[in-house]
């Protein structure tokens, strides 16, 4: 897939992102060997795709002007939008960029499976589906694809959209045409790696792991590093914490939208 397919399919990357974080305030700002979380994963995908359609999508706070300093330094471009609506944060976007499609990536996910997006967007492109996500990978390496026709939908559907942090909630429903798309080469024990850092424990071992470990290293090294590791993986599964956790229950406004796809 060459670079210029995101351009002429108008299908941008979104990482989402703030400096306001209740379990690891700054995070962001925090360094792997030589560069930060955000750093990291910046430098990973403009490796792949095209700086023009990269966006760091932010609060309009001032805590995150760092932000924008990184954007200036990678030339990646910079949005600043609603601080709790993921949903407004990105509709405000589209007022400036235009996009059919986007692909959702969370700023605490620096090792984001960049081979993962091509595959996903291809699949979702070819489909004509509204949202396109995958299970088998380990947890914060993992991605997903939306139609900006669906976030539309269910932003006008949601009776709350200040859980839209939540994002993957709001789409698993029924009246969404929805890919789940396997990778089969993972076995199950691998998906429930979570290589996600939302506590200081959690990116001070994966700080261990990949000391002098290089940006780029690739998915099967990163696997191969935190396997051996029992306190990187996930006692529960998103699956589980979807319906046993009543703070992801999003609802809709119309009783027929309010079926979860599990």
């Amino acid at each position: 897939m060459k670079k210029n397919f995101f351009i002429r399919k108008n299908v941008i990357l979104i990482i989402l992102v703030r400096l306001k974080s209740k379990r690891l305030p700054q995070k962001a700002k925090l360094k792997i060997n030589k560069f930060s979380l955000i750093e990291t994963l910046i430098k990973r995908l403009i490796r792949h795709f095209p700086k023009k359609q990269i966006y760091i999508c932010t609060s309009n706070k001032e805590k995150d002007n760092y932000l924008k300093n990184i954007c200036e330094i990678y030339k990646v471009n910079f949005h600043r939008g609603d601080d709790k609506d993921i949903f407004k944060r990105i509709i405000t976007l589209r007022k400036k960029k235009y996009f059919d499609h986007f692909v959702r990536i969370t700023g605490d996910n620096p090792f984001t499976d960049l081979s993962a997006i091509k595959v996903l967007v291809k699949n979702h492109l070819i489909g004509k589906f509204d949202y396109t996500y995958t299970n088998d990978l380990p947890v914060g390496t993992r991605s997903e694809i939306i139609s900006y026709n669906a976030l539309k939908k269910a932003n006008n559907l949601a009776l709350d959209t200040k859980s839209s942090e939540y994002m993957t909630y709001f789409f698993k429903r029924s009246i969404f045409k929805i890919l789940e798309l396997p990778f089969k080469k993972f076995i199950k024990k691998q998906s429930l790696l979570n290589l996600s850092i939302d506590t200081l424990d959690q990116y001070l071992l994966l700080k261990k792991i990949l000391r002098n470990q290089n940006v780029f290293i690739s998915r099967k090294k990163l696997i191969n590093l935190c396997k051996t590791h029992k306190k990187m993986f996930h006692k529960i599964s998103v699956k589980d914490i979807s319906l046993k956790n009543n703070k992801y229950d999003v609802r809709f406004k119309k009783n027929l939208s309010n079926r979860i796809l599990v």
